[in-house]
């Protein structure tokens, strides 16, 4: 039926049309990784000890086996005259290396994985007999990937032995020093500090000079002189080294 033109508009008026839009669709997400920050143990810078063994075997020319250990150590601060302790997360060094200089002869030898590096000497009997210096440098070391570094380190030592030697295989072994020690001559040239009498050689603290696989032991003290012996168990004075064909210690 036609609708007459007034009717329409005043439906339109009343009952305007709805229009229909479309529904927004959804944002989509994409789901990803997140980049995280990367996270390291924190790298460190520590001072290191060289502590050197010395193997001896006898003949007219003494073979010399020197063995140098390397581990971490306390460090001296040159502001604050200090000693500061080891860094946390400092680990023993497995790379470097070690120069060794004993009577006139140098060698050279990496660190393995024990930290140790080892160099063989061949030493005339007179030089063996007249006395001894060994010398130890370790260059340092530092690791690009982590940025942990080993500093350099030297130590000097007197090599004292006696008249046994020339007869029965031996070792030689340092006690370890003390942080004061090691930094005796920084401390001494620290200002408003006590001066102190301390000495940064390895026989300091005193050598032991063992004998054929633990027969005899000498302990010796500065300078070069022995202070007890160790035989078959047993502890004995210095007088016995007479009896025991040591004589006295040579250096």
């Amino acid at each position: 039926m036609y609708a007459p033109q007034w009717f329409r508009q005043l439906q339109r008026r009343w009952f305007p049309r709805r229009v229909l839009r479309p529904t927004p669709e959804g944002r989509r997400v994409r789901p990803r990784l997140e980049v995280l920050e990367d996270r390291v143990v924190p790298a460190f810078v520590t001072d290191v000890y060289v502590n050197p063994s010395v193997q001896i075997t006898p003949g007219f020319t003494v073979t010399e086996t020197v063995t140098a250990t390397v581990t971490p150590f306390p460090g001296f601060d040159r502001t604050t005259g200090q000693i500061t302790p080891v860094p946390a997360g400092a680990f023993n060094p497995t790379n470097g290396t070690v120069l060794f200089f004993l009577n006139g002869q140098v060698e050279s030898a990496t660190l393995n994985a024990s930290s140790q590096a080892t160099a063989t000497f061949k030493i005339p009997l007179l030089a063996f007999l007249a006395g001894q210096k060994l010398d130890v440098y370790y260059t340092g070391f530092t690791d690009q990937a982590n940025n942990d570094e080993w500093k350099d380190r030297t130590v000097r030592t007197s090599l004292y032995t006696n008249f046994d030697n020339l007869l029965l295989p031996g070792t030689l072994t340092f006690a370890q020093q003390t942080p004061q020690q090691v930094y005796a001559f920084e401390l001494n040239t620290f200002p408003d500090r006590t001066p102190t009498t301390l000495r940064p050689d390895l026989t300091v603290n005193g050598e032991t000079d063992t004998l054929g696989n633990n027969l005899l032991a000498f302990n010796y003290v500065e300078p070069g002189e022995i202070r007890s012996i160790a035989a078959l168990g047993m502890t004995l004075p210095a007088s016995f080294a007479f009896q025991l064909g040591a004589y006295k210690g040579l250096q």
